[in-house]
């Protein structure tokens, strides 16, 4: 049902179901898989769209909105290189040690085993603060925790990334209580 928690949603939507209506995403990159340089995002629905943003390219906007509504510490998805670790991708930790992300709810352990097989390299998922991400990310120092509700530019922007993370905690609500 629509709330006023999406006011801006509300808006668009006009009385119709949020999952209804399509919201397009210009991202300033294209994602990584597919090479979208637009998505449209109808909000809750975790579809090719969705997972495209939100696992190959954007994946941070969700971790910080699920960061945001649940205080749960991100989970950074590193690989080996020769160099050193490099982030690939980011969820949040549940408080029963899973990641979470677009694509559900993981136990750690098998999720870095498919990973490190299908990267050929060591691959792990690091229970990080922001500092980590912006480090990672290779943002300035003085990045404030919020910063990626600047990189919207839109409020509906926003309120869909905020849907996107209520849903997929709602969605996953089972595997996110699940002890690993």
């Amino acid at each position: 049902m629509n709330t006023t928690r999406y006011p801006h949603l509300d808006k668009a939507a006009a009385g119709r179901p949020f999952d209804q209506i399509g919201v397009e995403f210009w991202p300033s990159k294209p994602t990584t898989r597919r090479g979208l340089t637009c998505a449209v995002l109808r909000p809750g629905v975790i579809d090719d769209d969705a997972d495209e943003f939100f696992a190959w390219g954007y994946c941070w906007l969700l971790a910080a909105a699920l960061h945001e509504v649940t205080g749960w510490s991100y989970g950074l998805v590193e690989r080996r290189r020769e160099d050193g670790w490099e982030w690939t991708h980011v969820g949040v930790i549940t408080p029963a040690g899973r990641f979470l992300d677009i694509r559900g709810c993981h136990d750690r352990d098998r999720l870095t085993a498919t990973l490190t097989d299908g990267y050929g390299m060591p691959t792990r998922i690091r229970t990080g603060t922001f500092t980590d991400l912006r480090d990672a990310m290779g943002m300035p120092e003085d990045t404030e925790p919020d910063w990626w509700l600047a990189t919207l530019g839109e409020p509906i922007l926003t309120d869909v990334v905020r849907y996107f993370a209520a849903h997929v905690l709602d969605f996953y609500t089972a595997a996110v209580l699940e002890v690993a």
